[in-house]
């Protein structure tokens, strides 16, 4: 690239790719094509946003891109690395291959190009914060209707879906670090076209996009199952599970959908916890329970199956009344240990202790059944509310 007319055309272009555009990489491509030189633009985490040329030396410098972002690398030889930073936000690292001879042309257009990519990608990340509050009002705001939302997303550029499969990604216990949650949410809006993700309160939520003609229900499940074993190889210590839902829900329906999710996943894991994606019809008897039940009958219930070990754990400070409900929802004691977080010893040894409080063996199925009930009932007097279309109650008063 030279002095004159021609080099004033490609930088007139570049700024007009950069102004009309909010496609980064073809930003770098067209900036490589011009300078002759490999480039490479990551995001503030690391995410790749483009690079130029295709082989080994736009390969080359998005790992000088990318460790810029990861290890703070700001000098490696033959790159110029460039924060790209807009109002004291950082925004990403621009990796620039310094050329052995350059003219005024190329330095020029090199000095301008980190500005051109800031501006870019300010525009950008202001679009996708006000999508990302978009969909968190479309999965939280029950008023926010289907007409109201697709006219403000058509003013985003996006095309939102008749109806989607809602899903939540949650963790028993602890949840991990938020930049964990965050990189998940984005990655896993990269694996389904047309899908949606928001953290909210430390969980992600799922949309998966029900088009007409049925994906059936493969799809969202297979997307989900992916979601969690990657959540579950980045942060192994903490236990990741899926809900999803039975079906799709219409999209003025949606938030609906989200909070019957959110509701049962306070009720805890299932049994066969290390199954990565769960039904929301394996939560039915809480459901059923939940609804239709008089609560000062449930209460009661709860007292004439349990009474012995509740006052057992008030006294004495223990919690065998979840060591018993595990025993009671697991097939094997080493897959309701591990939900308890104790040797299978330990756990075998709290539940004989469980069932000698209670005075009873279990060994009929009916009075087994009965204290399973009742346990999930105890749960169930404690925790949140279901939301039943406009009304919100766990049981009868």
């Amino acid at each position: 690239m030279e002095n004159g007319p021609d080099s004033l055309d490609s930088l007139t272009s570049l700024i007009g790719v950069a102004v009309h555009s909010d496609d980064s990489a073809r930003l770098v491509a067209a900036a490589s094509l011009i300078a002759r030189q490999p480039l490479a633009l990551v995001g503030q985490h690391g995410e790749p946003l483009g690079h130029a040329p295709d082989g080994p030396e736009g390969r080359r410098a998005v790992a000088v891109a990318r460790a810029a972002a990861h290890n703070r690398l700001v000098d490696a030889a033959g790159w110029r690395i460039v924060p790209i930073v807009r109002d004291s936000s950082p925004l990403g690292f621009l990796a620039i291959g310094i050329p052995a001879e350059r003219g005024a042309a190329t330095r020029l257009l090199l000095d301008v190009l980190p500005e051109l990519v800031a501006e870019q990608l300010q525009r950008v990340a202001l679009v996708r914060a006000q999508r990302r509050a978009l969909v968190r009002r479309l999965l939280s705001d029950r008023r926010f209707g289907a007409a109201e939302a697709r006219r403000e997303a058509r003013d985003l550029g996006m095309d939102l879906a008749e109806a989607y499969w809602p899903a939540i990604l949650t963790w028993h216990g602890v949840t991990p670090p938020g930049s964990v949650v965050e990189g998940l949410a984005r990655d896993a809006s990269s694996l389904a076209e047309g899908s949606l993700t928001a953290v909210l309160s430390g969980r992600i939520v799922f949309l998966h996009p029900s088009r007409e003609g049925g994906d059936g229900d493969g799809r969202p499940l297979d997307w989900m199952r992916e979601v969690v074993r990657r959540a579950r190889g980045l942060a192994p210590s903490f236990p990741a599970q899926a809900i999803v839902a039975e079906a799709a829900a219409e999209l003025g329906a949606v938030s609906a959908g989200v909070a019957e999710l959110d509701a049962l996943r306070r009720l805890g894991p299932r049994a066969e916890g290390e199954r990565p994606v769960i039904s929301a019809r394996e939560y039915a008897l809480e459901c059923l329970l939940w609804k239709d039940l008089d609560a000062s009958a449930a209460r009661g219930f709860v007292r004439e199956q349990l009474e012995p070990l509740i006052d057992w754990d008030r006294e004495h400070r223990t919690d065998l009344l979840s060591v018993l409900e595990a025993d009671l929802d697991f097939p094997r004691h080493d897959q309701a240990a591990r939900s308890c977080f104790m040797h299978r010893n330990t756990f075998r040894h709290r539940v004989h202790q469980a069932r000698e409080v209670l005075g009873d063996t279990l060994e009929n199925p009916d009075v087994r059944l009965a204290v399973h009930v009742a346990l999930k009932l105890r749960r169930l007097l404690a925790g949140p509310t279901l939301h039943d279309g406009a009304t919100t109650r766990p049981f009868r008063r």
